[in-house]
């Protein structure tokens, strides 16, 4: 299976590490299988197609909390509520001593000259009266009767409230012609990012172009343009320096997700990639062909990685592997203003109630549907079935390119059989293995630091929290004692599940259920089995 197959299944099963997170941390042995054109298209179709709908339901509870919370923050008389606006982040906040940027005040002068001296006065003062008369929705989201129902899309209160207000600041912004924060972008040295005349006229072109399409966003506003119009203000300032520098220079949309750290080792193939995925980004720059602000964003987000790898390959660190949330920079800011809907508290109060009730009711009902079992459904029997789901209908000779079928039994769930299922029966032309961040750590440790790391009660990189049960001892590299080990896990397991029987009137069941998840897991590591790796952030 090729890269992109395999980031798809992996997302595509996030919800089995939703709904169970005790044998986290895995160490994944992967093999490469020869398939057809044909099958390898169906299997990614299948893949994805299963991840839009799992990213669909799993949104629905997501989003209505997201109403709930807003609602209750609202409700709230003083002070006013914390609404971070995507995008805003990128600028400078209003009071610096910084002057105008060039692309933003020609801008203005555009918009002015089409709207009158009060034109953006004007359209702020209808985008507060918007503000003021939004309602939430009824929370009557039908319940998902299965993993292939795809709830249908909703524009909520809360995504409208805050589109709202960064249409808001948009205007505001371009009122000011704000600058970028120092640190909002990137203009970095070397002939890697410097620029060729046809490329520099294609950004050109690109500029006018995105320039054009913010005048008539501003001509027919709408909420849901006001991140995307704070996103395209950013670029066109930084488009500006480009033109003016003749190099590139490009905002920073790695800053805000949390970082994987690879040791240096990993260092030199990580930049061989994000060398090659710049070189393809750049393309788009050449050859007479109009870029779009998708390719621009490749392009951004490549130039990111490029960078930042260039950094760890430069200094021998080790590479913070940082992945873009998205097509567009996301750096959430604080806007300068907080306007209110026109509801009382009271109505507020009991709006953002039924939402956390229906919350709670989707919640329960995807528990249901992505139900975790240690042997009948879990991620390795889904991910078979999935295989053989995308196969369906395909030609015999399509599917014979696989080398067999597999039929997901009670053995293929524990990983090393399925692996040896896999390659009994699947044609493989290569295995390789990606080491869990535990197995990398442990690697670099003497003896003392290894042993301390054998116990969580004294390792260093494993914070407990309670989505793990109680456990004393790692048995997924003490394979001799792991017998041992076990047996004290499964006392600590037994002796949370007896003091859960006490607390059962107070915590709901939640300390006997670890209690006896950690009893349950424990048991394999009787006969050298192990499971549990405990859930690392």
């Amino acid at each position: 299976m090729e890269g992109g197959l395999i980031r798809a299944a992996r997302q595509a099963f996030e919800p089995f590490r939703r709904l169970y997170t005790e044998t986290e941390n895995r160490t994944l042995h992967i093999s490469r299988i020869a398939v057809t054109p044909v099958v390898y298209t169906a299997l990614r179709e299948r893949f994805e197609s299963l991840l839009r709908r799992q990213n669909a339901q799993f949104e629905v509870p997501a989003a209505l909390h997201r109403d709930a919370e807003l609602l209750a923050l609202l409700a709230r008389p003083a002070p006013q509520p914390g609404l971070p606006v995507k995008g805003l982040g990128l600028f400078e906040p209003a009071g610096t001593d910084r002057p105008e940027d060039p692309a933003l005040a020609g801008l203005r002068t555009r918009a002015l000259a089409r709207y009158g001296a009060d034109g953006l006065r004007t359209r702020m003062a209808s985008v507060r009266q918007a503000i003021s008369a939004l309602r939430p929705g009824p929370p009557d989201d039908p319940l998902p009767s299965d993993a292939n129902h795809s709830p249908p899309w909703r524009y909520r209160f809360a995504d409208r409230y805050h589109d709202f207000h960064a249409l808001l600041e948009a205007y505001r912004l371009l009122e000011r012609a704000a600058p970028l924060r120092r640190d909002a972008c990137h203009a970095p040295a070397g002939r890697e990012f410097s620029l060729r005349a046809d490329e520099i006229e294609t950004l050109r072109n690109f500029a006018g172009k995105l320039e054009d399409w913010v005048l008539a966003a501003l001509d027919r506003p709408r909420p849901d343009q006001g991140p995307g119009l704070l996103v395209a203000f950013a670029r066109l300032e930084a488009l500006g320096k480009t033109l003016r520098y003749g190099r590139l220079v490009f905002l920073d949309t790695l800053s805000e997700p949390e970082p994987a750290v690879l040791p240096w080792s990993s260092a030199p193939p990580v930049f061989t990639t994000a060398d090659a995925d710049f070189r393809l980004a750049r393309r788009e720059l050449t050859g007479g062909r109009e870029l779009d602000e998708v390719g621009y964003s490749l392009l951004e987000n490549a130039a990111n990685r490029r960078l930042e790898a260039r950094r760890a390959l430069a200094g021998k660190a080790p590479f913070r592997l940082r992945i873009p949330p998205g097509l567009m920079p996301a750096r959430p800011g604080t806007p300068t203003e907080i306007v209110r809907p026109a509801l009382d508290a009271e109505a507020m109060q009991d709006a953002a109630a039924a939402f956390l009730a229906a919350e709670s009711a989707q919640r329960e009902r995807l528990a249901q549907i992505y139900r975790y079992h240690l042997v009948e459904r879990n991620c390795v029997t889904e991910l078979f079935r999935t295989l053989n789901d995308g196969l369906a209908g395909l030609n015999e000779s399509d599917t014979r390119a696989l080398g067999g079928h597999i039929e997901p039994t009670a053995a293929d769930a524990i990983p090393f059989v399925s692996a040896q299922s896999v390659e009994r029966r699947y044609r493989i032309t290569e295995s390789l293995e990606l080491a869990s961040r535990r197995k990398l750590f442990l690697e670099s440790l003497d003896a003392e630091a290894y042993l301390a790391e054998l116990s969580p009660l004294s390792s260093a990189i494993y914070p407990h929290n309670d989505e793990d049960s109680l456990f004393l001892f790692f048995t997924d590299d003490a394979t001799w004692p792991r017998p041992l080990f076990g047996a004290a896990n499964l006392a600590v397991g037994a002796a949370e599940a007896l003091a859960g029987i006490l607390t059962l009137p107070f915590d709901a069941g939640r300390t006997l259920h670890r209690g006896l998840r950690g009893m349950l897991v424990s048991l394999p590591e009787l006969a050298f089995f192990n499971i549990r790796k405990g859930t690392f952030r």
